[in-house]
């Protein structure tokens, strides 16, 4: 009997010296709280990491058979790992322009929904970043990436270049909204606000 992989996404706090930073100097700091829940993520899944190393479009390449995904804003960073190809999106939730989400998604996407609204909006935005950095496509495959199915409050089926993806979203506080490609995977959120 194989034993049921389970993802397990890491959400931490943005350290409070991060914050007041800009520029370069902000990113980098991100990227290093990233990297710390990225190795607790793959602490609590059993996985020894390597080198974190990227390809030419800047999308991760396996670490030792170990994908990986990092995301991060102002307040938090998220990451995971999986022994398949995966990906995260963490965003912040706020009005968003009606042009943005005409170049979000397609009138047939938006149908799916009886109101939009800026959550569905975000859970759009981000089910659609997390599918394009599991398949290692920027934003440029966006119009590829299509909502096929609200499934409930936390999940949604899109497909990218007719491939499914099931996404499920979980909530950090009334602000911010986390997605990852789950595929009906068992997740085991460790978030610490």
């Amino acid at each position: 009997m194989t034993r049921r992989a389970i993802l397990h996404p890491v959400i931490l706090p943005v350290p409070a010296a991060a914050r007041p930073l800009k520029g370069r100097p902000k990113v980098d700091a991100l990227r290093a709280a990233a990297r710390k829940a990225l190795a607790q993520s793959a602490r609590y899944g059993g996985q020894k990491l390597g080198p974190l190393d990227k390809d030419d479009n800047g999308a991760p390449l396996p670490s030792n058979g170990v994908y990986w995904s990092l995301t991060h804003k102002n307040a938090y960073v998220a990451a995971v790992c999986s022994p398949h190809p995966v990906g995260i999106d963490i965003e912040r939730l706020r009005p968003v322009s009606e042009s943005l989400g005409e170049r979000l998604a397609a009138p047939d996407e938006w149908a799916l929904a009886p109101t939009v609204d800026t959550l569905l909006f975000f859970r759009y935005w981000t089910a659609k970043e997390a599918v394009l950095k599991a398949v290692g496509m920027g934003l440029t495959g966006l119009s590829r990436c299509r909502i096929q199915r609200i499934v409930d409050d936390s999940h949604l089926l899109l497909t990218y270049d007719g491939r499914p993806w099931q996404v499920t979203h979980h909530r950090v506080g009334q602000e911010h909204l986390v997605t990852i490609t789950s595929d009906r995977v068992a997740l085991k959120w460790h978030v610490r606000l």
